[in-house]
C-alpha cells in the first residue's frame, strides 16, 4: 500500500507513458496504467483486466490528466537511459534517479521515495547548512564587538596607568626622569603591540565574516534556481563549500597590567625611587611585588596581627551572598535582594544593578567583565548571567537544565570554572571558555562543590564538606587538603596574587590561614572580631591592593593581612 500511495503520487505529477490503450490500441478514454503488465487502460479494458483471475491482484494506477491530454502515440525525450519513461522516483538504495519501469524490474523491492519529497528533504537539509554557516556569522559579529569593546577599554586603561605614572614621577622631578621615558617606552610599546594584535584579530574575523556571507548568499541563490535533477550535484557543492568555510577564530585578549606605585607623598624618596626602579626591571604585564619595600624579597611579608582597616555597612542590604574584585581596587558585591553593588575602596556604592537572579557566586573575568550564578536551590535555573563593562546584563552561557550552577571562578586567561551539581546530587567543575562553551570536566566528587578557586599557577582548588581537592585544569589530581583538627570548620578560602590560598574558619576567636601552593603553612591569624547575634562571618575576596574583605550579613570588614 506505502508503494501505491507513493507511485499515485510520483504519476500526478510527472509525464510517464504513451497516451493509448495497449490491448485494444486505442486512443479514447486511456486513464489507468497497469504497473504489473506494464500497460496503459482504457475504462473497458480497465473492468476486463481486473476480471481476468491472474490479474486481480495487479497494481492499476490512474494516469494524471496533463497525461491523458494528448492521446495519440508521440515521440517525446524520455530522461531514463532504459525505458521511455520520465523519472519519477529517487532509488536510494542505489542513489539513482529512476523511473516507473525500473522500479517494477531491476530496481524491485529497492528503498525509494518520489523525486520531489527526496528534493524538497535534500534541499531542506542544505538550507539547514547554510543557516548554520549563517548563524556562525553572526557569532563572528558578536565577537568582532567583543574585541571592539575590549579594545577601548584596554586603551583607556593603559592611559590611566600612563596617567599615574605622570602624577608618580612629577614628585621626583629630574632623578626619575629616565625612569619615566623607560617606562612610558614599555608600556606603549606593549600597548602597541597589543592593539596592532587585536586589529589583526578584528581583520582576520571581519574578512572571514565577509566572505562567509558572500559564500552563503552565492550557494543560496543556487539552491535557489536548482531545478530537482542537478541538485545533487550542488549538494556536493555546498557541502564542500562549507567544509572549507572554517576558521578557528579564538581571541587572544590581553590581559590588563596590574601596576602597583605608591601614591603616598610622604613615603621617603629613596624608598620610592628603589620600588619604582625594581617595576621598571621587571616585565610591567606580569609583575609579581610585593606590598614591603623590600623590593628584593618576592615572597609576601605577613604582618604580626590583622589590622582591621575599614568596616563598611550597605544600606537596604540584608545579606551578602558573595565578593569578586577587580583590577581598580574595586569591589563586585551581590546580595540578598537580587542586587549586584560596586564599592570602592573607601565603601562607596558606585553602581547597583537590580540582577533577575540572586547573584549568590561571582567571578571577574580578565576582560573586566563579571559572571553571576544563582547558587543551589535558588530558583533552580542552570544559567549564569553576564555584566558587561557597559553594565548591560545579558546571558553568559545555559548549562543543561538538569543541573544547578554554584560556585565560579575565572582563569587569568580570561577562561571560567563553574561548579554544579548534577542531576543526582553529586558536584563537579566544568572548565569553560570565554564564551561560555565547555572545553573540559576538571573534578567530580560524591558531595556538594561549596567552594572554587584557582591560583596564579593554574591550580584549581574544589571544596567540599569535608575536604579540598587540589586538580589541575586539564582534571588531573594533584593534591588534597583533609578538613580535620584545626581546618576543622573551614568555610571559605580565596587566592591571593601569590598563588597562596587563604583559609578562613569562624567561631569564638575567627582564624585566617595562609597556605601556599603546596600546601605548607605560611601563616596563621588569629581574628578577634565582635560578631553580633551569633551571625556568621565568611570570607568574601582578597583585592587588588591585598586587602581581604570579610562579609558578615549585610556589613564587610576589610583587612589588612601584609606589611
Amino acid at each position: 500500500m506505502e508503494l501505491t500511495r507513493e507511485v499515485q503520487m510520483a504519476l500526478s505529477k510527472q509525464v510517464a507513458v504513451e497516451k493509448c490503450c495497449d490491448f485494444c490500441e486505442s486512443d479514447v478514454n486511456v486513464k489507468w496504467f497497469c504497473r504489473d503488465c506494464i500497460n496503459n487502460l482504457c475504462d473497458q479494458c480497465r473492468r476486463t483486466h481486473t476480471r481476468i483471475p491472474l490479474c486481480k491482484t495487479h497494481v492499476i494506477l490512474p494516469i494524471s490528466e496533463t497525461q491523458a491530454a494528448t492521446l495519440r502515440r508521440t515521440t517525446v525525450l524520455f530522461d531514463c537511459h532504459e525505458h521511455a519513461q520520465s523519472c519519477q522516483f529517487q532509488c536510494r538504495t542505489c542513489n539513482k534517479q529512476i523511473c516507473v519501469l525500473c522500479l517494477t524490474s531491476s530496481h524491485n523491492k529497492h528503498d525509494f521515495l518520489a523525486l520531489d519529497q527526496y528534493a524538497k528533504s535534500i534541499r531542506e537539509n542544505l538550507y539547514l547548512t547554510l543557516n548554520s554557516k549563517s548563524k556562525e556569522a553572526h557569532t563572528i559579529t558578536e565577537t568582532l564587538q567583543t574585541l571592539s569593546t575590549h579594545k577601548q577599554t584596554y586603551d583607556d586603561w593603559m592611559n590611566k596607568k600612563l596617567s599615574e605614572v605622570d602624577q608618580v614621577f612629577e614628585h621626583l622631578a629630574d632623578e626619575l626622569q629616565r625612569l619615566r621615558t623607560e617606562i612610558h617606552d614599555k608600556i606603549d610599546q606593549r600597548k602597541n603591540h597589543d592593539i596592532v594584535t587585536m586589529d589583526l584579530q578584528h581583520k582576520r574575523a571581519y574578512e572571514f565574516r565577509e566572505r562567509l556571507q558572500y559564500q552563503v548568499k552565492v550557494l543560496s541563490s543556487e539552491l535557489d534556481h536548482c531545478n530537482d535533477h542537478d541538485l545533487a550535484n550542488l549538494k556536493l557543492k555546498i557541502e564542500t563549500e562549507c567544509n572549507k568555510l572554517r576558521e578557528n577564530l579564538t581571541l587572544d585578549l590581553p590581559k590588563f597590567p596590574c601596576l602597583r606605585l605608591i601614591r603616598k607623598e610622604e613615603e621617603h624618596k629613596d624608598i620610592l625611587i628603589k620600588v619604582l626602579t625594581k617595576i621598571m626591571k621587571t616585565d610591567l604585564f606580569s609583575l609579581k611585588t610585593t606590598t614591603s619595600f623590600d623590593v628584593d624579597n618576592e615572597t609576601p611579608v605577613f604582618m604580626e596581627d590583622l589590622h582591621l582597616d575599614l568596616t563598611i555597612k550597605l544600606p537596604g542590604c540584608k545579606y551578602i551572598w558573595a565578593m569578586a574584585g577587580c583590577d581598580d581596587g574595586k569591589m563586585w558585591v551581590g546580595t540578598e535582594d537580587k542586587k549586584l553593588r560596586l564599592v570602592d575602596n573607601f565603601g562607596n556604592v558606585v553602581k547597583c544593578l537590580q540582577m533577575t537572579q540572586s547573584a549568590a557566586h561571582l567571578a571577574v573575568l580578565t576582560s573586566g567583565e563579571v559572571l553571576c550564578s544563582n547558587g543551589y536551590g535558588i530558583d533552580r535555573t542552570s544559567t549564569i548571567q553576564k555584566v558587561s563593562l557597559n553594565f548591560d546584563v545579558t546571558t553568559f552561557t545555559r548549562l543543561s537544565q538538569a543541573v544547578e550552577v554554584g560556585p565560579l571562578a575565572s582563569t587569568k586567561h580570561g577562561n571560567v570554572l563553574v561548579g554544579i551539581r548534577n542531576s543526582i546530587g553529586r558536584g563537579e567543575v566544568l572548565f569553560l571558555s570565554h564564551s561560555g562553551k565547555t572545553i573540559n570536566k576538571v573534578a567530580q566528587v560524591t558531595k556538594e562543590v561549596e567552594k572554587v578557586a584557582i591560583n596564579e599557577e593554574d591550580q584549581v582548588f574544589v571544596k567540599d564538606s569535608s575536604c579540598i581537592w587540589i586538580m589541575s585544569l586539564k582534571g588531573e589530581f594533584i593534591n588534597q587538603i583533609e578538613l580535620k583538627n584545626e581546618l576543622k570548620g573551614v568555610r571559605g578560602f580565596v587566592c591571593d596574587r601569590f598563588s597562596n590560598l587563604v583559609c578562613f574558619r569562624s567561631g569564638d576567636v575567627s582564624s585566617i590561614r595562609v597556605y601556599s601552593s603546596h600546601s605548607a603553612l605560611l601563616k596563621h591569624f588569629r581574628l578577634h572580631l565582635k560578631s553580633g547575634n551569633d551571625r556568621v562571618i565568611d570570607i568574601g575576596a582578597i583585592d587588588a591592593n591585598d586587602f581581604i574583605w570579610l562579609k558578615e550579613d549585610e556589613t564587610i570588614h576589610v583587612l589588612k593581612y601584609l606589611v
